[in-house]
């Protein structure tokens, strides 16, 4: 049957038009049944039209092959609800779950069993430590864990697939949760599994081949470490084509299948070539920061906007969990307020509010679990949305004109160079990211880190903004006028060299440095980069303050976000007679433009502003 929805460049495509998609996560299941229709109008009153809604498995599975649907439990009659009030709706049928649930939404019974543990190096269980517990999570390798979640499909697809557009509110379909080796991205803490074991040496064509378990065995060359980290990302890719074939086949074949991540765009997650290879129709990503991090939220959506065909945040925070440890992530509403700004007018075209109705394990939320309104957030969405239809930034295009290129075979050597493979550090169980400490110290890590640095204050200073993308996934570098990339003395892709090469024949300034390659200009210096960069539309004299901008022939929009803690005074330059008067449309104001084409603006610590600017 031909697909209802696709994938559009600003939201999805359905009967002939092109959606914005901002939803609200709803867990229907954690609610009483007599709320849904008072929770779903709430969701209707603060502008969304969509919502969000895990189907956990270990919810509907009361023992093995009995399944309930009923109650707390009727995710049809919820989506039935939905369709009644003209909604859409995004499921999310894991295996995988999340939801600060005890077993991430697996069934225990799966999670007990020997055969389906994921495992350490040294051959014991990987221990995952939750806000609600623990417990030894699955090998995605292992072919028991694998039968079973067909046979969840075999359950759950059917149900959900004959709610699909038109019939149905159902847009999108996402295949399980942040699939990463549950947040142990670390390159030697998983999967030692026998299964996945298997699948390395058929991967590298060697029956007898040992993976490694430790980047600082010098017994171990460095391209067996380089063929595990390899097998790592095509492990991940393959095992969510498996799923999304599945869901296909079982009926979900309609809409988009999509997949959330959580932000770590080092190996062995890679949103573009993940994407690139079909595996999934969409590669989305999760944020969750305060205010203090708008620039962490500003470089995740370049990277999005430069490997995705829709830069979609698939769980944008607001309130709060209790990490493990209890470690506090309270957030105050102008946090989220900031971060939603710097996203959706930053380059974001698409999000899902998480957790837009409060449940267990969350707070904070704009609506509580009977739908009431949480108050100052809850009027903080209405005039989001109330924003983004006034500006109309699907008819925009955002000036983006270089790209930033991490180069994955250097970022695959510093991950072979990972220690600790026996231990799971504790800190990685809590936060997606990997202390210097697990590293064999290497000055080409070093090298590598400086120059992607350099290259990236370089484009800060020039006051332009730009993408950012894998190079195992370039997009359409016709896009950009200037490509930049670190490269190290060492050898590369020649697919990916090659299509530096083609775009610089074509026209494209396509710089690397500290190594040269022949076609391609080289840098000595990141600082050498500023030499090829053009003027930005919209120039600042203040580097705290990050520009976006908006534009198509009539129309100009401007974005400024304050990253510091003070408030701070910039001078707006514009081309001369390009603007008279900027107009506020998230803080009410009008500020004037020169003739010489300056404006000056303060902005509060932290703040966002938007303006539109009229001749």
């Amino acid at each position: 049957m031909p697909k209802t929805v696709e994938v559009g460049r600003t939201g999805f495509v359905w009967d002939g038009t092109e959606h914005r998609f901002l939803s609200g996560e709803v867990h229907p299941w954690r609610l009483d049944p007599a709320d849904w229709p008072t929770v779903l109008d709430a969701v209707a009153g603060l502008g969304f039209q969509a919502v969000s809604l895990y189907v956990p498995w270990f919810v509907h599975e009361t023992g093995p092959g009995r399944f309930d649907f009923t109650g707390a439990r009727d995710v049809e009659w919820f989506l039935a609800l939905v369709h009644e009030r003209g909604m859409k709706a995004m499921v999310r049928i894991g295996p995988d779950a999340g939801g600060e649930l005890e077993t991430s939404g697996w069934p225990r019974r799966i999670l007990d069993d020997p055969a389906c543990q994921a495992l350490r190096p040294n051959g014991l269980p990987y221990l995952l430590v939750t806000a609600t517990g623990h417990c030894f999570p699955p090998s995605y390798a292992s072919r028991t864990v694998l039968r079973e979640v067909e046979r969840w499909y075999d359950e759950v697809v059917p149900r959900l697939a004959r709610w699909q557009h038109p019939d149905g509110p159902v847009v999108a379909c996402q295949v399980d949760n942040e699939l990463g080796y549950h947040f142990q991205a670390h390159t030697y803490a998983l999967d030692y599994h026998p299964d996945a074991v298997e699948g390395f040496r058929q991967f590298v064509g060697d029956p007898t081949a040992e993976p490694p378990r430790d980047g600082a065995d010098e017994g171990v060359l460095e391209s067996r470490k380089l063929d595990w980290v390899r097998w790592k990302e095509h492990h991940l890719r393959a095992t969510l084509a498996t799923l999304a074939d599945w869901a296909r086949a079982k009926g979900m074949d309609r809409v988009p299948i999509v997949h959330n991540d959580y932000p770590r765009l080092t190996s062995p997650q890679d949103l573009g070539a993940l994407e690139a290879s079909g595996a999934v129709d969409l590669a989305m990503a999760d944020i969750y920061t305060t205010r203090h991090g708008g620039r962490f939220v500003r470089d995740l959506v370049r990277h999005l906007c430069g490997s995705s065909r829709l830069p979609f945040l698939a769980e944008l925070g607001a309130g709060w969990l209790t990490l493990p440890w209890l470690l506090p992530t309270a957030s105050i509403p102008y946090d989220e307020e900031v971060v939603s700004l710097r996203a959706m007018l930053g380059g974001a075209r698409a999000a899902n509010v998480y957790m837009l109705v409060e449940r267990d394990r969350w707070y904070g939320s704009p609506l509580s679990r009977k739908g009431e309104r949480r108050e100052p957030k809850a009027s903080f969405y209405p005039r989001l949305h109330d924003v983004l239809d006034r500006l109309r930034l699907e008819e925009l295009e955002r000036v983006a004109p270089v790209l930033l290129v991490e180069n994955r075979d250097e970022g695959r050597r510093v991950a072979a160079r990972q220690t600790l493979g026996g231990i799971v550090p504790c800190f990685n169980q809590v936060m997606p990211l990997d202390p210097r400490v697990t590293e064999v110290p290497s000055p080409d890590t070093d090298t590598l880190r400086t120059w992607e640095k350099g290259l990236g204050d370089v484009v800060d200073a020039a006051g332009l903004d730009c993408d950012h993308a894998s190079s195992a996934a370039l997009p359409d570098l016709s896009r950009y006028e200037v490509v930049l990339m670190p490269v190290l003395d060492r050898s590369h892709d020649d697919g990916m060299l090659d299509g530096l090469r083609v775009a610089a024949g074509r026209g494209v300034k396509v710089a690397v440095g500290p190594a040269p390659v022949d076609g391609l200009t080289g840098l000595a210096s990141p600082l050498d980069a500023a030499r090829l960069l053009p003027s930005p539309v919209v120039g600042r004299d203040d580097e705290r303050v990050d520009l976006t901008v908006w534009r198509n022939d009539d129309r100009l929009v401007v974005v400024a976000a304050n990253s510091c803690d003070e408030d701070v005074t910039v001078t707006l330059r514009f081309e001369p007679g390009r603007a008279a008067k900027l107009e506020g449309l998230w803080r009410d104001e009008v500020v004037g433009v020169d003739s010489a084409g300056t404006a000056t603006v303060t902005l509060a610590p932290f703040e966002v502003q938007v303006w539109e600017a009229t001749r």
